[in-house]
């Protein structure tokens, strides 16, 4: 399985969404947090599983998976997956842009 690489725009978005959460209910937080590690795991052993981001150019480069309200923004290749964003999907999408 290739190992999962951060962006700096995906580890600041996990730590954003993961502190929010904390604040108002940790129980909630750790739940998140759990489906996100499932989800990487995931994406690991079936890279190809996430469904191309047409959203993001350049088209076909990216792909996400979908974890409630967020997106986990990632490229795959044969040696990692790159993990971009974790974009909560109730933000205006126009301010997304991949690092």
């Amino acid at each position: 399985m290739p190992p999962v690489r951060w962006s700096r725009l995906a580890d600041l978005d996990l730590q954003a969404a993961y502190t929010y959460l904390e604040e108002r209910n940790p129980d909630a937080a750790q739940r998140w947090a759990a489906t996100i590690v499932k989800a990487l795991e995931h994406l690991q052993e079936y890279p190809e599983s996430g469904a191309v981001a047409t959203d993001l150019s350049p088209k076909g480069r990216f792909r996400h998976w979908v974890c409630g309200h967020h997106r986990i923004i990632y490229r795959a290749d044969k040696d990692w997956i790159w993990v971009l964003r974790i974009w909560d999907s109730r933000r205006n999408p126009d301010d997304l842009k991949p690092e």
